[in-house]
């Protein structure tokens, strides 16, 4: 019997075909997390994160330094990780909104806008660093809210920001938006 090859080798591919909303919690999760290592892939290490922590909400209180207890979690992804929860936070705060932010942890708060997109995009382009390409997506749409509803296609016509950058933001968006929607329902 021939077996069937899925459809995407890695959930990055899901995203751009269905959408953000379209992926699991933990395809949102090995998207920042990006590599596994020796034997083990990013999706089978956010597993490894959600059996630990349950969810978005269980990740709720927790700070970085609670997320090295997962094999092949490093300082690199764990920012990632984080800078969604911190994204989400600021949404929050742009917004107004009387949402109980203080359960939000999981943050890189001494960090500029630039410098959380920074987090996120992790490398440059030619001339241009991570922050210099951040710099320019936050001069085109102003806030993480202004490009949160963006196209992908749109966000990568900033020269520099290939795929694998702009799946990345958009899976951190979603999870910024899926963690408002738990504290709305606080």
């Amino acid at each position: 019997m021939e077996s069937v090859k899925p459809l995407w080798e890695h959930p990055g591919g899901k995203l751009i075909e269905e959408g953000p909303d379209s992926l699991t919690n933990e395809e949102l999760v090995a998207i920042l997390i990006g590599t596994g290592y020796k034997g083990r892939t990013a999706l089978d290490i956010a597993n490894d994160l959600f059996y630990q922590f349950y969810s978005f909400f269980g990740l709720l209180g927790k700070k970085p330094e609670d997320l090295t207890r997962i094999k092949g979690l490093k300082k690199g992804k764990i920012d990632r990780i984080a800078a969604a929860y911190e994204i989400a936070k600021r949404i929050i705060q742009e917004k107004r909104r009387n949402l109980p932010i203080r359960k939000i942890t999981l943050e890189l708060p001494s960090l500029s806008d630039t410098e959380l997109l920074a987090v996120l995009i992790v490398n440059g382009y030619k001339k241009k660093s991570a922050k210099n390409l951040a710099d320019e997506l936050l001069k085109k749409y102003s806030t993480f809210s202004g490009f949160g509803d963006q196209r992908l296609s749109d966000i990568a016509k900033i020269k520099g920001l290939g795929d694998v950058k702009v799946v990345r933001i958009a899976a951190a968006l979603e999870i910024a938006r899926r963690v408002v929607l738990i504290l709305e329902k606080e």
